[in-house]
């Protein structure tokens, strides 16, 4: 069975860097739609991106969140929802990655999550609250924990949940459909983050959930060069060490070089992997 896949891409800053990812995208997952969320707040940045962003990044379409930089920052999948009721749910699509500026993803989006079945909610370094521990940000900090009491009293109350609850690492998600129209209908609360949120919600709701593998523990030391969410950007040597191994790792984060020249490890389906990448 063919799966449809789309493509949301999310930035705040360096549109010129944005430009290539896209033209990344697009190179590795020809006939898939590319379709951005600039979150960057409001003000000069929001009408300079409504001017001339769709456009410069080569994107199909380009929705500014009308919310501030550091509420889209901590709320990414109520950013992705405002998106899908406002515009999404028109696409046609099974299967939706979120792909941001900072993530480098350098294999087509079927190969890449090739191990992620299509019903289910794609989530980087899925793990027990309890082995992740208290000293994540969403748990330790004062308003931190008390927003994330709340958001497990809500699930409680509203759910009668009694599982495990999970954390995640909000880089590279993927949604069925399915998930998406239940969750945007659910309207959750702004308690906690899109990293707690997420595999809460896939469970109050009954959708299953998948790792993506980019990372392979939450508490490993040798990830962190390749894939983390609080550390020094990856270094380019070391990206281009992985893509030339055959077993080597295909995505990076955060990846904030541009990256330009990039040489790619196999052929995708267009034929065009492994020459340089030039957009």
């Amino acid at each position: 069975m063919s799966i449809e896949r789309v493509a949301v891409f999310r930035f705040h800053r360096d549109p010129l860097i944005s430009r290539v990812r896209v033209g990344l995208l697009r190179r590795l997952n020809p006939g898939v739609g590319v379709h951005g969320i600039f979150g960057g707040g409001g003000g000069v940045r929001e009408a300079a991106c409504r001017a001339t962003g769709r456009r410069l990044l080569g994107l199909d379409t380009l929705y500014c969140s009308p919310r501030d930089g550091h509420w889209n920052w901590k709320n990414g999948d109520l950013v992705l929802l405002d998106w899908y009721r406002e515009h999404g749910h028109r696409l046609s699509f099974d299967v939706l990655h979120l792909v941001e500026w900072d993530l480098l993803l350098t294999e087509p989006l079927d190969r890449l999550y090739a191990s992620v079945p299509p019903e289910a909610v794609g989530l980087t370094a899925l793990t027990p609250l309890s082995v992740i521990g208290g000293d994540w940000r969403w748990l330790a900090g004062r308003d931190e924990a008390r927003e994330w009491r709340e958001l497990l009293g809500y699930a409680r109350t509203a759910f009668g949940y009694d599982g495990t609850p999970y954390g995640c690492l909000g880089v590279g998600p993927c949604f069925p459909r399915a998930f998406l129209h239940d969750y945007a209908a659910a309207d959750p609360p702004d308690l906690g983050n899109d990293e707690l949120r997420y595999p809460l919600f896939a469970q109050l709701l009954g959708h299953p959930v998948a790792d993506t593998g980019f990372r392979h523990a939450w508490h490993s030391a040798v990830d962190d060069r390749y894939f983390n969410a609080v550390g020094a950007s990856v270094d380019p040597e070391t990206v281009s060490a992985e893509l030339a191994a055959p077993d080597g790792r295909r995505a990076f984060h955060p990846a904030r070089a541009s990256f330009r020249g990039l040489r790619l490890p196999a052929a995708g389906p267009s034929g065009a992997a492994g020459r340089p990448e030039n957009n």
